[in-house]
């Protein structure tokens, strides 16, 4: 669970900005809104010493979680020295392309170690893995966790999602369901709603973004997502459930390192 540590208002302009989770080196629907819109697994294991532990997927939040036991999600975790990350995994009988699906989604999860620039040995790293929700179409997986890097003054909140195409065997990204810069505009919006946040929180952050633009979060939302498109880590992740659209947004570690904003189309 991230931490969300406040500090006055004040306080906040002088808070280093986090866009997202850093490395240490530093189904489409109608989204008309009242905003405007413009138009192999690379990674092999490579660590011997690594262990995977196999359980049934029990998400953890009721109100979130849809995850079916009966097509058989469960979730696996790879282990090594001080790192520790947990992903899905989906049974034979769930896709024809199950063993595809898998091997995407463990090579998703486990790219944030490339990614970050991470020693396993000396940076401490521990993500947790909740399948919300899976259909004869897709699966859907919330990370989150925490990320200790040596020498860092604190440990960061980390938090990404997945959603894969169980039949194709591919990322499905937040350009496959919403526009970016619709996206951008309603985060801009005083119509803008957060999920998980106090009144106090919310103000804080919406304050935060007050001084970003919305081509600011065009970009950043342009770039969510797997899959990666570069050598760094998106630093915006999103899903969509029941209609909902749920985007992950940085802000100052003192205000939790991200916040995540919930989009609801029939009501904007």
């Amino acid at each position: 669970m991230k931490k969300s540590i406040l500090f006055p208002v004040a306080a906040i302009s002088c808070a280093c900005m986090v866009w997202g989770c850093k490395s240490k080196n530093n189904d489409n629907m109608d989204l008309s809104s009242s905003h405007t819109t413009a138009a192999a697994e690379t990674m092999a294991d490579s660590v011997t010493e690594a262990s995977k532990e196999t359980s049934a997927a029990k998400p953890s939040d009721p109100e979130e979680s849809t995850a079916s036991a009966a097509r058989g999600a469960e979730i696996s975790k790879y282990t090594n020295q001080k790192v520790s990350i947990e992903y899905p995994v989906i049974e034979e009988s769930a896709s024809s392309n199950a063993a595809a699906v898998n091997d995407l989604l463990k090579k998703n999860a486990l790219s944030l170690i490339q990614a970050y620039g991470l020693d396993e040995a000396k940076d401490s790293l521990s993500v947790s893995c909740q399948v919300i929700s899976v259909s004869n179409k897709r699966l859907t997986a919330v990370y989150k966790g925490e990320l200790s890097a040596s020498g860092a003054p604190h440990p960061t909140a980390v938090y990404f999602t997945n959603t894969v195409d169980l039949n194709k065997a591919i990322d499905i990204g937040l350009s496959s369901y919403a526009d970016p810069y619709t996206m951008a505009g309603y985060v801009m919006s005083e119509d803008c709603q957060f999920k998980g946040l106090t009144p106090e929180q919310e103000q804080a952050v919406k304050e935060f973004k007050s001084a970003k633009s919305i081509d600011d979060y065009n970009q950043l939302f342009k770039g969510a997502d797997f899959p990666l498109k570069g050598e760094g880590f998106p630093e915006s992740f999103s899903y969509e459930k029941q209609g909902e659209i749920y985007l992950s947004i940085p802000v100052p570690h003192a205000l939790g390192d991200y916040a995540v904003v919930v989009f609801t189309p029939d009501t904007k």
